[in-house]
C-alpha cells in the first residue's frame, strides 16, 4: 500500500505500519534479511531518515535486529506468556517446545529489608532464603529471578538443587505447600548494567519487572522479582 504524504499520519509511522504487517504475515520470514535502507526508500517513495526512523523503532520492539556489516533481519517471534491462569516458567518453555534451563547466581539465607518483610508479613529477626536465577530457553538467557522465601516454612531449602529442579516442584512436592494464588504486577524498565551482563543485552534495552507474591491459604510465602527482556518475551491477557 503506498503511504499517503497529506495524511496527517506521520510518514515514518505509516512505514512502521507497513513493514510491521510484512513481519506478521510471514512475507519477511524470521531470520531473514530485510531490503536494503536504499530499496525501501526507493519502494516506498520516502527519505533515508523515514526509513531509517521506521527501521529503529522495529529494533527497539524487538522486530528486527542489525549485524554490523551485513543488515536487518527479522527476529524470532517473542515467547507470549498468558496470563489468564498460574504459570510456570519450565513448564510453559516445555509446552512452546523450548528447553528450559536455570543458572543459579545466588542462594543463601538472609535478613531481609524492610519492604520485604512488610510484603512477607514477617516478624523483625525473620529470615528468608534468598534464590537468584536466569532463566533461559534453549540457552538463550530471557529472565533474571529473584525469589525471597519465608524460612520457616522451608527449611534446608539452601540444600536443594534449584537449578534442576523448578522451585516450584519443591515446594509443592517436598514441602507439601500448595499455591492457592499469586499476584503480580508489571513495570516498565530500562535494563541496568548488571542485568544487562546477565541477561546478554545492551544496557538500557527495555524490560519488564514482573513482581510477584505467591500464597498459600491467604498466607504469603514468596515474593519474587524477574526481570523479563522486552526484546524477547510479552505477556498477554483475555478480557471477558
Amino acid at each position: 500500500m503506498p503511504l499517503d504524504e497529506k495524511s496527517f499520519v506521520p510518514l515514518y509511522y505509516q512505514l512502521t505500519e507497513e513493514l510491521r504487517e510484512n513481519i506478521e504475515n510471514g512475507e519477511w520470514p524470521p531470520n531473514s534479511l530485510i531490503p536494503s535502507e536504499t530499496e525501501l526508500c526507493e519502494k516506498y517513495k520516502v527519505s533515508r531518515g523515514t526509513v531509517r526512523q521506521a527501521l529503529s523503532q522495529l529494533v527497539q520492539e524487538g522486530l528486527l535486529y542489525r549485524k554490523q556489516g551485513k543488515g536487518t533481519f527479522v527476529a524470532e517471534p517473542k515467547i507470549t506468556q498468558q496470563l489468564n491462569r498460574f504459570y510456570s516458567f519450565a513448564q510453559d518453555m516445555r509446552e512452546k517446545g523450548l528447553r528450559p534451563s536455570s543458572l543459579l547466581l545466588q542462594k543463601e539465607k538472609i535478613l531481609p529489608d524492610s519492604y520485604i518483610k512488610n510484603i512477607l508479613g514477617l516478624k523483625e529477626e525473620e529470615m528468608v532464603y534468598k534464590i537468584m536465577r536466569l532463566r533461559l530457553a534453549d540457552e538463550e538467557p530471557l529472565i533474571l529471578e529473584t525469589s525471597y522465601l519465608v524460612e520457616e516454612l522451608f527449611p534446608d531449602l539452601d540444600k536443594e538443587d534449584v537449578e534442576k529442579v523448578p522451585l516450584y516442584d519443591i515446594i509443592l512436592k517436598k514441602y507439601r505447600i500448595k499455591i492457592t494464588r499469586a499476584k503480580e504486577t508489571f513495570e516498565p524498565i530500562l535494563i541496568d548494567e548488571f542485568e544487562a551482563k546477565k541477561l546478554k543485552i545492551p544496557v538500557g534495552s527495555p524490560a519488564l519487572l514482573v513482581k510477584r507474591i505467591t500464597y498459600t491459604a491467604g498466607i504469603p510465602f514468596e515474593f519474587r522479582k524477574s526481570v523479563v527482556r522486552g526484546d524477547k518475551c510479552s505477556y498477554s491477557v483475555e478480557l471477558i
